[in-house]
């Protein structure tokens, strides 16, 4: 009984031995740094030396050698020391068979063993430990640590000349070095776990378009959010008091851009509470010039990101938006970036129509101003083969002339009927979205039974004999 009990407890704790280093090492490069970071601000010392060795590229390598280096002496250990025993055990039965040679008696009881093993090993010593520590990664790589910090300490000196010895071979091969940021998840990373999320229902819309547009809020430019010349509202410097009041109290805004001679000259701004306290002073005839604040003028391609480290360093709410003429193309706000984030912004001064509201499920009305990455955004539909940013602008890119209320213009299964325009430019539209597969199958089979009973209804009675 001796012969086997040995022998089953050494190759049962070389498994045990390999299945914690395989634990140990996809739980390290699973765990999720966020979660370990929860538990180690809960007071778990081992989850704060967890989250050192995350965040430090070099222990983590050593980690991972010391879990490859006793994953590998397990097996060697196992291969050479398990195969052996295991075959001795099916000689004798072989042989005493009769018709089985002694050379043929150990080259099966060499396969069988062999066999044996590496099923105990593929399966008990790796995917078993494997899939436990995936299923909770940060808890697993938190409860592993300890032992593994004694065998970091047993192994290291061989994990350091093995390490070194890999670096080494890495250079003359002239390969990069892992890097820190390889580890790093990148934005498109994040936009498809968002995306994911939602569909597995842990994001609802609303929080998953919030992290969408935090996501594309360095990719997109001032140029894309600004308000265009054509929709900006400007006080002339040299118009009497009155105009200017008038254009104030009909059009409520903080803040105006004064230009002199034309929209091309933007002079300053005109903040309506420099404007207040000269109208309680009784002050109407003044230098509209003293009250103004210096303008601040940005690129139509200036992201996102630099725009609100404009307004935030400068301390300001607007700016003007200049062409690459050098012309002004319109202003930008700080509720025009803020808007970018959680969507539009209206008060109780703002009558402007809706960026685009449901008419029903597969029609859409829309501004004209509207950028076509929004859409994408709700409806996952792509326009990457079109030139124009806006609705407005596709519009007349398909139609190839200025548009007209009633026009339509069609897009990949898209139809885009204009409502009414703004001086040339397109102010709403009704999109007309495609039908989906499904939606169509039903529709024509609806039809067909619905031709089909009308049909019968028409057919005369067939006398019966």
């Amino acid at each position: 009984m001796a012969e086997y009990f040995i022998p089953i407890a050494v190759i049962t704790f070389l498994i045990i031995i390999n299945g914690f280093f395989v634990a140990a090492e996809f739980a390290i490069a699973a765990a999720p740094r966020t979660r370990v970071a929860q538990m180690a601000e809960a007071g778990s010392v081992p989850a704060q030396r967890v989250l050192v060795i995350l965040r430090t590229p070099d222990l983590l390598n050593r980690y991972i050698s010391t879990a490859q280096v006793g994953i590998t002496i397990a097996s060697l250990g196992l291969g050479s020391y398990g195969e052996h025993a295991i075959a001795e055990w099916f000689i004798g039965p072989l042989e005493h068979l009769g018709w089985v040679g002694d050379a043929l008696a150990h080259s099966a009881a060499t396969v069988i063993s062999v066999a044996l093993l590496t099923y105990l090993h593929v399966v008990i010593g790796e995917m078993v430990p494997k899939t436990l520590a995936l299923q909770s990664a940060a808890k697993a790589a938190v409860r592993l640590s300890p032992m593994m910090a004694m065998a970091e300490l047993v192994f290291r000196p061989l994990t350091l000349i093995l390490n070194w010895i890999g670096a080494a071979i890495l250079r003359l091969a002239g390969l990069p070095e892992a890097d820190a940021a390889a580890k790093l998840i990148s934005s498109e990373e994040l936009a498809y776990i968002v995306e994911e999320s939602s569909v597995s229902g842990l994001l609802d819309p609303e929080e998953q378009l919030y992290l969408e547009n935090v996501l594309d809020f360095h990719d997109r430019m001032v140029g894309q959010v600004m308000t265009p010349r054509t929709r900006m509202v400007a006080l002339p410097i040299n118009a009497d008091f009155a105009t200017n009041m008038r254009t104030v109290i009909e059009q409520p805004h903080s803040r105006y851009p004064v230009f002199a001679e034309s929209r091309d000259d933007i002079v300053g701004i005109l903040h309506v509470k420099d404007l207040a306290r000269r109208v309680t002073l009784n002050e109407q005839e003044f230098d509209l010039r003293s009250i103004l604040r210096e303008p601040v003028f940005v690129p139509e391609t200036l992201s996102l990101e630099d725009m609100l480290n404009e307004f935030r360093h400068r301390h300001i709410q607007v700016a003007v938006v200049v062409d690459e003429y050098g012309g002004t193309a319109g202003i930008v706000t700080l509720e025009d970036l803020a808007e970018e984030l959680i969507g539009e912004i209206q008060d109780e001064f703002d009558h402007e129509i809706a960026p685009f509201s449901e008419l029903d499920a597969r029609t859409l009305r829309v501004r004209g101003d509207l950028l076509l990455d929004e859409i994408t955004q709700h409806y996952d539909i792509d326009f990457d083969d079109v030139e124009a940013e806006t609705v407005g602008g596709l519009i007349m890119e398909q139609l190839g002339h200025v548009a007209e209320p009633g026009e339509r213009a069609e897009y990949q299964g898209l139809t885009f009927d204009v409502e009414s325009i703004d001086g040339l430019a397109v102010e709403t539209a009704i999109i007309g979205l495609p039908e989906e597969k499904g939606e169509e199958t039903s529709a024509a089979s609806t039809h067909d039974e619905a031709t089909a009973d009308a049909a019968s209804e028409e057919a005369p009675d067939t006398p019966t004999t």
